[in-house]
């Protein structure tokens, strides 16, 4: 979600399209620098490596998901309402719009109606679920019809904001933000019906479970390998933190601390805590002031930026580690990776 830029199931028609909206690029085209904090850096990022330029001319790309069996990414362009598909054959074609699955009534009403974050997720394979801003919940789209099943919209009766992002616990469970950034006027929107921002929990079949209630603007959320600590960044220019959590089996949520202070980076129009993806090897690569910041995940460290020179939404990993894909204002990117 872009707060830097705040600074200054209904059926509906879904269509596709193979022509490409964006400008394609150049391979040769890099933009940014590599701003190594630490000499670890070299083990994660290569000394040589660039920021490359995959296409241009979006409003605000978001939610990137790499999709081995295709040899794709998917992501979306929120204020667009369209979803896009990279692939190093065909470059960035327009893929699904609208990508939210807002009434026709009710997206004219949003701030912004298209789909966010996406995951592949095992309750639903070879499907993509999408933290969908129009739906006001979490979708199910099938990449081949096109169709989609909103699975959850509503904590005690009482609709969602306008989820955010996902992430996947090994066992299926969701783990989801719900700020209200799809909303116009955000808190103070008259379709907001809860008194919070929270992050749920989506499990067995069960009802969304409130597990944080308490941070103002929930927005990019990760997982540890193991599964112990729940990752969450807070897109609040007054309190620009990621915080960590202590998580268990249950989905019990505890001891939340800061493990990373973002004030001291922030610049003007360079952006928030945003998106997040972390390693097999636990570093967190967390969306940040300028760029994607490499984070240690014991002590909150910053090891280095990939700095995109612009404010970035989200990044992902594809699943060789190969690559971490970032999503920059108008631009999709990437830059290779050196982990073992």
């Amino acid at each position: 979600m872009r707060l830097s830029l705040l600074l200054a199931g209904t059926a509906m028609t879904l269509m596709l399209s193979a022509c490409s909206v964006s400008v394609e690029m150049d391979s040769t085209e890099t933009i940014g620098s590599i701003d190594r904090r630490t000499t670890a850096m070299d083990s994660i990022v290569a000394p040589d490596a660039q920021i490359e330029v995959l296409a241009r001319g979006f409003t605000w790309p978001e939610g990137p998901v790499w999709v081995e069996e295709d040899q794709a990414l998917f992501f979306n362009d929120v204020p667009e309402n369209k979803m896009y598909r990279w692939t190093a054959a065909t470059g960035s074609e327009l893929f699904l719009t609208p990508s939210g699955g807002a009434t026709e009534e009710m997206a004219k009403i949003m701030r912004e109606p298209g789909a966010n974050g996406i995951i592949e997720w095992s309750g639903a394979p070879g499907k993509l679920l999408l933290a969908d801003h129009g739906a006001r919940g979490l979708s199910v789209l099938d990449p081949d019809t096109r169709e989609r099943e909103t699975i959850v919209s509503s904590f005690e009766g009482q609709s969602l904001n306008s989820p955010n992002d996902i992430v996947e616990r090994s066992d299926g469970a969701l783990f989801f933000t719900d700020p209200p950034y799809g909303l116009k006027g955000l808190n103070e929107a008259p379709e907001k019906e809860l008194p919070h921002n929270g992050v749920y929990l989506l499990q067995d079949g069960e009802p969304a479970q409130l597990v944080i209630d308490d941070l103002s603007f929930p927005n990019g959320i990760g997982l540890s390998p193991d599964e112990s600590t729940l990752y969450v960044a807070v897109s609040d220019p007054e309190n620009a933190v990621i915080m960590a959590y202590d998580t268990g089996p249950d989905g019990t949520v505890a001891n939340g601390r800061v493990l990373f202070n973002a004030i001291p980076e922030l610049k003007e129009g360079g952006g928030l805590p945003d998106g997040m993806d972390i390693a097999r090897d636990g570093t967190i690569f967390a969306t940040g002031p300028d760029g994607v910041y490499v984070i240690a995940p014991d002590t909150g460290e910053i090891i280095g930026v990939i700095s995109t020179g612009m404010a970035t939404s989200n990044c992902t990993l594809d699943d060789a580690e190969e690559y971490l894909y970032m999503t920059s204002s108008s631009v999709l990117a990437r830059v290779p990776l050196n982990l073992d």
